[in-house]
């Protein structure tokens, strides 16, 4: 009995060490194609550590943001700079195909997203 905790200890411990090394190795830079309401915008990213900047193309504008990604998750939040400002905030759940899905509120109107990586030219 005693050997089979200790089996499955060292299994826990290695299945969880797997889960942050694989989520220390991923990132999140790059252009990504964002789906939101029948919109197609363009998303570029660029990570440091856990921090994240970057653009979205969006009907109003270039909307610069700032955001953290961590053990697979995506925060964002950003305004245009039009006359009557754009307020984004969001988040995000990196998937295991790549892809990112979440929600994001723009003005107070809550929306869903998918977003996926942009072919490469």
């Amino acid at each position: 009995m005693k050997k089979l905790f200790v089996g499955f200890v060292l299994m826990t411990m290695v299945v969880a060490t797997s889960a942050v090394a694989l989520y220390a190795q991923v990132s999140v830079s790059g252009q990504w194609i964002m789906s939101v309401q029948e919109m197609s915008l363009r998303l570029v990213l660029a990570q440091n550590g856990e921090k994240i900047s970057g653009t979205l193309e969006s009907p109003h504008g270039e909307i610069r943001l700032t955001g953290e990604f961590s053990k697979g998750k995506l925060t964002l939040s950003g305004a245009s700079t039009d006359v009557h400002p754009v307020v984004l905030a969001g988040s995000a759940t990196l998937k295991s195909d790549g892809s990112l899905v979440g929600n994001i509120s723009a003005n107070l109107m809550e929306m869903s997203f998918t977003a996926v990586r942009a072919p490469v030219n």
